[in-house]
């Protein structure tokens, strides 16, 4: 038996007389299921070919863990957070994240509004309402699997997938690459799936054809966005405004075209910051150069590179980056996780009792506002500068307040902005799920409204099963 901060010993029932087969039978199952969940695979060797990583995944004999980042593949509790709708409660069939990643989450859709009024499909738009947070703790076996991306199913029209006319909230699918599921199932932008030991945004995928073990196993993952950026498509010395939509040019290569802009900065750092920054304004604007490293020429249209004392970048990702996408905004890090409902335990059931690998302990739920409103503060404090040159300085969908937050969170140094201090934007965000005093920063908990559907918290719908037993 497993002892400890996650588990506890509950003793067999007393056989009454008349019941000793019984009791042998209910002792034997508690030993066979034991014996299965006991058992600890190694962790995947992801230095060998996807075919040999998925068979011994898919077969039981590994698990996606880390052992040099002090995992064992023991069974354990987490503290997961999860940005919802308030009519969509619980983790079944659904995406969390770890504080840093649901954070990271949120940042991403700071200035989602004004895309969703446009394009109401856009992933991400059924978050644009009255939503809630809700803290999870689960338990699982220890053994990550596959990280599966969950959604609600998309309805109506001509063409569901990418155009719906709704999307049912009571039904998530969940899958690897399941970014538009229909009421046919999962469809993304993959057409066929492939095992991959290490994919470079969501980790290893496997799809185990027999055991379905995928479809069972709670799933991890650390987008790149999330992560601290490493010298890429272009040098991480050239600051966060450059890291994401750019390509640096060739060393010693100018480029040759339409220049149709220039800019003049006072420093190396104000002149790249600024050079990527409006080059990503401009939908035209497909490159820049420099040779003084102070004066910079943004290029439109076609062009080519030819040998010259120049620095520059091209630009790349297509709208998606040209719209100032927030996904990586602040850097902090962190993992999303999945749990899909077939791997749930059911209530009072051993972790490993028919391959189950997931259970919710505990729930509680927040306001999105309250908990969000925190951060704000935090971000507008450290920005003071910046958010006083705005017309109306807190009117927090105004495009001078979104450059400001933005440049806060990730310092810029063509506007003179520090960045600020990771656990400047963490620690409100904490407090508000952990401190009950208001005046210490803490957010009320909350009723979430009616949720209808076999996906909906458990333990919303009546008593909890109470302590987990863990064998």
């Amino acid at each position: 038996f497993e002892t400890g901060p996650c588990c506890e010993q509950r003793p067999l029932p007393r056989s009454k007389p008349g019941s000793l087969m019984w009791s042998f039978f209910v002792a034997s199952a508690v030993l066979v299921a034991s014996s299965l969940a006991s058992f600890v695979q190694p962790p995947c060797d992801t230095s060998k070919s996807p075919a040999e990583v998925c068979d011994a995944f898919c077969n039981y004999r590994c698990g996606f863990y880390n052992r040099s980042q002090g995992e064992s593949g023991a069974p354990q509790r987490l503290t997961v957070y999860r940005l919802t709708p308030s009519n969509v409660t619980g983790i079944r069939n659904k995406d969390s994240a770890d504080a840093r990643g649901d954070i990271g989450y949120w940042l991403t859709k700071k200035n989602l509004t004004a895309q969703c009024a446009r394009e109401p499909a856009t992933p991400g738009c059924i978050l644009e309402g009255q939503n809630l947070y809700g803290l999870f703790v689960v338990e699982f076996d220890g053994q990550w699997g596959p990280y599966a991306q969950c959604n609600p199913v998309r309805l109506g029209g001509k063409n569901p997938e990418f155009n719906p006319v709704w999307r049912d909230d009571r039904n998530f699918l969940c899958g690897q690459d399941c970014l538009f599921p229909t009421a046919t199932g999962c469809h993304g932008f993959q057409p066929e799936p492939q095992n991959f030991s290490d994919a470079p945004d969501f980790g290893p995928k496997c799809y185990c054809d027999g055991t379905k073990r995928h479809e069972r196993t709670m799933g991890r993952a650390q987008p790149s966005f999330l992560r601290v950026p490493s010298d890429g498509e272009v040098p991480h010395a050239w600051g966060a405004q450059c890291q994401d939509g750019y390509k640096q040019l060739p060393r010693g290569h100018c480029l040759r075209g339409q220049a149709y802009r220039t800019l003049r900065a006072w420093s190396f750092e104000s002149a790249v910051a600024m050079a990527c920054d409006a080059c990503r304004d401009d939908v035209n604007c497909t490159g820049w150069t420099t040779v003084d490293n102070r004066t910079v020429n943004l290029f439109a249209g076609n062009h080519s590179s030819a040998p010259g004392p120049c620095l520059g970048a091209l630009a790349v990702g297509g709208s998606w980056h040209k719209q100032k996408s927030w996904f990586g905004v602040g850097r902090l890090g962190g993992f999303w996780y999945s749990t899909p409902a077939e791997g749930e335990c059911p209530r009072g059931a051993a972790l490993g009792t028919g391959g189950c690998t997931w259970r919710e302990v505990s729930s509680v739920y927040k306001n999105a506002s309250c908990v969000d409103g925190k951060v704000d503060a935090s971000v507008e404090a450290f920005g003071t500068n910046c958010f006083a040159g705005c017309g109306r300085p807190l009117n927090r969908t105004s495009d001078c307040y979104l450059s400001c937050y933005r440049d806060v969170l990730m310092g810029n140094a063509a506007t003179n902005t520090s960045r600020i201090p990771h656990q400047q934007v963490l620690q409100p965000w904490k407090d508000a799920f952990t401190e009950v005093d208001p005046r210490k920063g803490g957010c009320p908990d909350v009723a979430p409204l009616p949720c209808h559907g076999p996906q909906c918290d458990p333990l919303l719908s009546g008593p909890s099963s109470g302590p987990a037993l863990v064998i």
